[in-house]
């Protein structure tokens, strides 16, 4: 009888023991930190998607739209950043008035690359890198105008992943498309295909170093497309 008393008493014991542990509150994360950085992570994925429309927009010729969107970027209400962010936050902010107030198509191209280098340092000396989707797969290569922009295309995005995430395997994998040979037709069109050609290949020799210089790549290649689309009977972007 004795050791059934003292087992009912263990497991009396042991049931209460689990219960203090379940009841012991969990620590949290504090909510002012949390609401902070996920107000950052809203406030990057913005800018993001200001960003690549306004490349999208200059290529088209269309500088004062990208220009309200830069001024959009330029204007925002100071991100919720402590320490290191709020100095790159605030380059941003620099960097997207600079666009705003371009009032040269090609100008505001080089100056929008430059924009995106500032996300990309960021990202680099935090030590972060955002997410994007996954990669589409490589547009078939086609001799037709068609296939050639959809892989130039291809090829812009990953070398914008490359600048913005500051990460080197799209950034190859975008100067190796254009690399290729360019179509020959339409032949007004010709000349910039080559200049593609000319600025990817002198882009993939040995790293160009810092990635402010990487932007100026992109810049340049940005300008050829916008020559190109922005030309008389120029082909949808």
């Amino acid at each position: 009888m004795t050791m059934i008393r003292l087992a009912l008493l263990a497991v009396i014991a042991l049931a209460a023991c689990h219960s203090s542990a379940a009841d012991t509150p969990k620590p949290e994360v504090p909510p002012v930190r949390f609401e902070r950085d996920m107000m950052m992570r809203y406030h990057m994925h913005q800018n993001f998607d200001l960003l690549r429309a306004m490349e999208r927009l200059l290529i088209r010729g269309k500088l004062d739209d990208a220009r309200r969107f830069a001024t959009s970027i330029a204007e925002s209400p100071d991100d919720p950043a402590h320490g290191p962010w709020a100095t790159h936050s605030i380059a941003v902010r620099d960097r997207a008035a600079a666009v705003a107030r371009s009032t040269d198509l090609l100008d505001a191209i080089r100056k929008t690359a430059k924009l995106g280098a500032t996300c990309g340092n960021c990202h680099g000396e935090l030590a972060v890198s955002p997410e994007f989707k996954q990669h589409p797969k490589v547009p078939a290569d086609k001799p037709t105008l068609a296939a050639r922009m959809a892989r130039h295309r291809w090829a812009a995005d990953r070398l914008w992943e490359g600048v913005i995430g500051n990460s080197e395997a799209p950034w190859r994998a975008g100067l190796d498309m254009l690399a290729t040979a360019p179509f020959e037709e339409p032949a007004d069109r010709k000349s910039f295909a080559r200049q593609l050609q000319q600025l990817a290949t002198q882009a993939r020799r040995p790293s160009p170093g810092p990635l402010t210089d990487r932007a100026t790549i992109y810049g340049e290649i940005l300008v050829v497309c916008a020559s190109c689309h922005t030309a008389p009977t120029a082909p949808a972007p």
